[in-house]
């Protein structure tokens, strides 16, 4: 009772679960080394149930300490439970009959092939979480555009092919940063780049958290949006032309941005969505840029 109020205390002090958790099993681990150590002192028979069933307990925490600790720490840990078990029995084992030694050295075996197997088991588990993450950590990479950390076009074609099934209140937006060539040629690549990570954190701001937002390729980007009417996603677009047209850029000044916007409709593929947005984003160029038009 007193162990459960303190870590109960513990937990309420703002311990980490996963500390207190560890601290639990090596109690335990530690509460049946007493029971171990009190049961050969106390003269019990080396093949006793009470002996026995112990050396099953410390088998058990073997395996939460490998659940636990890394792979490395349960080793340890682990070895540390047999070499303490190893002393405890020959110590107290002086006198004993032939049958119970035998019986100590094959609690003792066990617990030693168990530690043994355990750690070779969290290796290998270890291993594949490492080889798992490795593969998302590029499956990820191959879908991020590296500039501004937006999703890449393999990513969007990836969710346009998803969106598509659904047409109903799916709008598709291309959008071009105006003069983009002249902002290149004058101030140079860097600078560029630097005007497209803008336009990208600029977008994100003016966009809900359901919109979808990548970059096409070039200075060209896509957004995807659900809306009940096209006067409502033009409205939303309206606002976020004016988020990066109103705010003057580091180095270039005032920049803009032109739209094209393509209601999805039912037969709809992913290449003609696409074609009508850049058909209505043409308009936009051909209107006078920074503006907003409608396929």
């Amino acid at each position: 009772m007193g162990a459960f109020c303190f870590w109960s205390w513990r937990l309420w002090a703002g311990a980490r679960p996963e500390r207190i958790e560890r601290e639990v099993i090596l109690a335990v681990g530690l509460l049946f080394l007493g029971k171990l150590a009190y049961g050969f002192s106390s003269g019990l028979e080396l093949e006793h149930a009470e002996i026995e069933s112990a050396y099953w307990v410390l088998a058990f925490v073997m395996v939460l300490v490998y659940l636990s600790f890394s792979p490395r720490q349960g080793l340890w840990i682990a070895l540390g439970m047999v070499g303490l078990t190893s002393a405890l029995g020959l110590w107290f084992g002086r006198g004993r009959t032939s049958l119970e030694l035998l019986s100590f050295l094959r609690n003792e075996t066990r617990l030693l092939a168990m530690a043994g197997l355990l750690y070779l088991l969290a290796a290998v588990k270890d291993r594949l979480t490492q080889m798992n993450r490795r593969v998302e950590e590029m499956h990820t990479l191959a879908r991020t555009d590296p500039l501004t950390g937006l999703p890449n076009r393999l990513a969007l074609s990836e969710r346009l092919e998803a969106e598509v099934q659904a047409p109903r209140g799916l709008f598709l937006v291309l959008l071009d940063v105006d003069h983009f060539k002249q902002i290149n040629d004058r101030y140079g690549h860097a600078v560029g780049d630097a005007v497209l990570r803008e336009v990208a954190c600029r977008l994100r701001v003016g966009l809900r958290e359901g919109d979808v937002l990548g970059r096409w390729g070039g200075e060209e980007f896509l957004i995807l949006l659900r809306e009940e009417s096209l006067q409502n996603a033009l409205a939303v677009l309206e606002r976020v032309r004016e988020g990066i047209a109103f705010w003057p850029f580091e180095a270039v000044g005032f920049i803009s941005a032109s739209f094209g916007v393509a209601e999805a409709h039912s037969g709809d593929t992913v290449r003609s969505l696409l074609e009508r947005a850049d058909r209505a984003l043409y308009q936009a160029k051909r209107g006078g840029r920074n503006r907003v038009e409608p396929a």
